[in-house]
């Protein structure tokens, strides 16, 4: 160890050092899920459905799931039928092969370690790399041919790593949207209360309105009667007055004889 030509004993010789763990079972989970129906756990048989994480379904097996309510809670981002995509997918042409499903341009089988993409506009679903492969630089589908942008694609058959990462995401959009929910229904109900209050006291100033010009018009009938009663009774007086000079008249004639 000292001036013999000889070297010094590193750490990892002394010191067994833990290899570093392979992430095989993610990559078990990854063929499942390109394999079985994510929520049932049966073998995935056409019609299929995807949602935002990438998870595949049976989409018969999921429409019962709604109709049913039976919806677990580790699926609470399936809030609706909004929020799953119907695929077009291609069925694997070896019924042999244990992955059902292959990209129908490149014929790469949909395995789980091979990264597929799905578009959320178009329910199209092919090989990741197929883009690259046919140099195409637009944002269009490469089997059908219909644009789309890149929050439309969906990667499928992801890791756990991976579809907890989404998960996240997708809760913090659920979140946000219910927030700006609640925020519209305060708003509506404040809205509401103002607009109830404006009209409670519209309808007490047309209210007093309408009592103030019942009284106005009963002030000028009472006036108009009074006015009616004067009249009468001048128009009366003059012939009473007439009447009483007559008998003023005939009562001095024969008092005192006709002059």
């Amino acid at each position: 160890m000292g001036n013999d030509g000889g070297s010094f004993a590193e750490r990892a010789e002394l010191v067994k050092l833990k290899k570093p763990e392979k992430r095989v079972e993610s990559l078990l989970v990854a063929k499942q899920r390109a394999q079985f129906c994510s929520l049932t756990k049966e073998r995935l048989r056409k019609p299929i459905a995807c949602c935002r994480i990438g998870y595949l379904y049976n989409y018969d097996s999921l429409l019962k799931a709604f109709m049913d309510k039976k919806i677990p809670q580790e699926f609470k981002h399936l809030q609706n039928l909004k929020k799953i995509k119907k695929l077009n997918i291609t069925e694997n042409p070896d019924q042999n092969n244990e992955f059902p499903f292959v990209c129908p341009i490149s014929q790469k089988s949909l395995n789980g370690k091979e990264k597929f993409q799905a578009l959320w506009t178009c329910g199209c679903v092919f090989y990741e790399k197929l883009i690259k492969d046919l140099k195409i630089k637009e944002l269009k589908c490469p089997i059908c041919t219909k644009p789309y942008t890149e929050k439309d694609i969906v990667q499928l058959c992801p890791t756990n790593e991976e579809a907890e990462i989404k998960k996240a995401q997708l809760y913090k959009e659920i979140e946000l949207k219910e927030k700006q929910k609640e925020d519209q229904k305060k708003q509506l109900k404040v809205s509401d209360t103002v607009d109830n209050l404006e009209q409670q006291q519209k309808k007490k100033v047309c209210t007093e309105e309408q009592k103030f010009k019942g009284q106005t018009m009963e002030n000028n009938k009472l006036q108009n009667h009074t006015q009616d009663l004067k009249h009468n009774e001048i128009y009366q007086s003059l012939f009473h007055q007439q009447h009483k000079l007559e008998d003023n008249l005939f009562t001095r004639n024969v008092r005192f004889g006709n002059r």
